[in-house]
């Protein structure tokens, strides 16, 4: 378990009154053009990858959370700074070992690549879309 020790990643909202940090490995760097993560984003897609659940801490702060259903249904809930309004992370019932934090809370993000873009169905025509990715048109 991570408790408040040194994490190989960290990360929080703006303001920093939410820390956050987890081990590796890190799995399904991606671009979700959905318009719930659009919402989220405020326009865009949600730049995130994800973690295993276990291995994901809060290490200062107490995070709000914002429920919505995705397209299949399931319940995801999003979790973000209440006071800075930073998104932060989420967590889906429809893959419940599974942390998806957002890219840009990450103290270094420079090393993210979208490997893959989904619901590209929803995406806004004008967004550019990494060449080197896969492409879905929904969830793969």
């Amino acid at each position: 378990m991570v408790g408040s020790e040194a994490a190989k990643h960290a990360g929080g909202c703006a303001c920093g009154e939410v820390r956050f940090g987890f081990y590796e490995p890190i799995t399904n760097m991606l671009a979700c053009h959905c318009r719930s993560c659009q919402y989220a984003s405020g326009g865009g897609p949600a730049y995130q990858f994800d973690v295993q659940r276990g291995q994901f801490r809060v290490t200062r702060g107490h995070p709000r959370e914002h429920l919505t259903l995705s397209e299949a249904g399931n319940a995801i809930t999003r979790f973000f700074c209440g006071t800075c309004g930073t998104q932060l992370y989420s967590l889906s019932e429809g893959a419940p070992d599974v942390c998806s934090v957002k890219v840009g809370t990450l103290d270094e993000p420079l090393t993210f690549k979208p490997r893959m873009h989904r619901w590209l169905s929803e995406a806004p025509r004008w967004h550019p879309l990494r060449r080197l990715a896969r492409r879905f048109s929904q969830n793969p």
